[in-house]
């Protein structure tokens, strides 16, 4: 028999100011499981012609929306030796924790509280193919508007988590995508959410972005990988407010696809020191003396460094926070003196080179 897997998702709004477990132990799930089956079969009866799979797990939406829905994925990979050996219809499956300790990486939270108040609890309905498409609908239709979770089960959830929920409801990983594009509007990240929303749900063609600020960014389907194409200060021929604008976008597309686990590569042709995590541009001879100099803008902090060293100049931008460290360990040693230019970068107009602060 052919089976359907649909993804779905119970919602939680949690007190960030209490101390709460994110991961419930096998009686406590095969609890919430038996009490989220009965919301869904409110909302839909037919739901009961499958297996119903829930994970003992609570992840923050950019920790379950990853590519290829992996905390999904593992319970699709969990379940199949139960449908294997007794189908799926009526069946209740609760995957949770023995001590503490949930039996697939790809559902264990991270050891740490959730940096927001919004958590997921991953769930899977399997159902036979030719069954399967109107109870899809069904649900796409009703969850959003009908699927809140009734006091039994949130009542299981604090019990098993130390959390109490202001608001717990059961959702499509549709709906949970939405949501998340939502989020990322209210956070000023909204145009940068289709790349990740392409990397979650169409992954599998390429395509090309044309982003804020002049960015540009390529998926690539056969290394599942998001291509940044990076341009230097010179390379961008923008004033220092138009870079300083490519640069935002440019960390804030590197922020987002790292938030989610999408992998990310940067094409360039300057050279890439992954020991500084810095993009290096050698500029030739310079007669400055050797110095440091910081350029910076007010919108964005550190835009890149000009150093002067042994009459050469290279300009080094740094790729992530790990810079900033990276390369000041790097020059200690050399003490060489540190510089800023009134102008917060320093560069030549007509050239759109930068240049040693004086």
């Amino acid at each position: 028999m052919e089976i359907h897997h649909i993804r779905l998702a119970v919602g939680i709004e949690v007190n960030p100011s209490e101390s709460g477990h994110r991961v419930l132990e096998k009686a406590h799930c095969e609890q919430m499981a038996a009490n989220l089956a009965a919301d869904l079969a409110r909302i839909e009866p037919a739901v009961s012609q499958g297996l119903l799979v829930v994970g003992g797990t609570l992840l923050e939406p950019a920790e379950a929306l990853q590519p290829g829905l992996s905390s999904w994925q593992a319970l699709i990979d969990l379940s199949a030796p139960v449908m294997r050996q007794h189908g799926v219809a009526g069946n209740l499956l609760a995957i949770g924790a023995f001590q503490g300790k949930l039996p697939d990486a790809r559902l264990r939270p991270p050891d740490r509280k959730p940096d927001g108040s919004f958590l997921i609890m991953p769930i899977l309905l399997a159902l036979p193919l030719e069954t399967a498409q109107a109870i899809v609908d069904s649900l796409e239709d009703k969850l959003f508007e009908q699927g809140g979770v009734h006091p039994p089960a949130r009542a299981c959830l604090t019990q098993a988590t130390g959390w109490t929920s202001a608001h717990a409801q059961l959702l499509t990983a549709t709906d949970l995508i939405a949501l998340q594009h939502v989020q990322m509007d209210t956070a000023g990240l909204g145009a940068f959410w289709p790349v990740v929303e392409h990397a979650l749900t169409d992954e599998g063609s390429n395509r090309d972005f044309e982003l804020p600020g002049g960015l540009t960014a390529r998926w690539q389907a056969d290394s599942q990988t998001v291509i940044i194409h990076f341009a230097s200060f010179e390379q961008h021929g923008g004033n220092p407010d138009a870079y300083a604008l490519w640069t935002r976008a440019f960390r804030s597309l590197s922020a987002l696809a790292d938030n989610h686990g999408v992998r990310r590569d940067i094409e360039s042709s300057l050279v890439h020191d992954q020991r500084l995590h810095c993009l290096i541009e050698a500029c030739g001879p310079c007669s400055h003396r050797d110095s440091l100099t910081e350029h910076l803008h007010n919108d964005c902090g550190l835009v890149a460094w000009t150093l002067v060293d042994d009459g050469h100049q290279v300009n080094l931008y740094p790729l992530n926070g790990q810079a900033i460290a990276s390369v000041r360990d790097d020059l200690a040693m050399r003490s060489l003196p540190r510089k800023r230019s009134d102008q917060g970068i320093c560069y030549d107009p007509s050239t759109n080179k930068l240049l040693p602060a004086a």
